[in-house]
């Protein structure tokens, strides 16, 4: 017997939504990965070809992401049961 993730993820391909549904999950657990402290200073932005966008408040925080972001990849691969995240890339929300 399939399992339902095996029948889901061909028929989002097949509607050309795959991508964003994809984008979503990973906005949804962003913030359980980076915890409680960060959250509020930083979002997943949008998710292209294994890079995730991450907006930040400041460059600070971007290189405390950036220093940890094997971790960060891996925990969020691990929530999401693949591998749809291969790096990060930041970029400073506006005031």
């Amino acid at each position: 017997m399939d399992r339902l993730s095996d029948l889901i993820d061909p028929a989002l391909r097949g509607l050309g939504v795959r991508g964003r549904v994809r984008e979503v999950q990973v906005r949804d657990v962003f913030n359980e990965v980076v915890g409680p402290a960060l959250a509020p200073m930083c979002r997943a932005i949008s998710l292209e070809h294994g890079v995730l966008l991450v907006g930040v408040a400041n460059t600070s925080l971007s290189h405390q992401l950036h220093l940890d972001s094997v971790r960060v990849v891996a925990l969020l691969n691990e929530r999401l049961g693949t591998s749809a995240v291969r790096r990060l890339r930041f970029t400073t929300l506006e005031a």
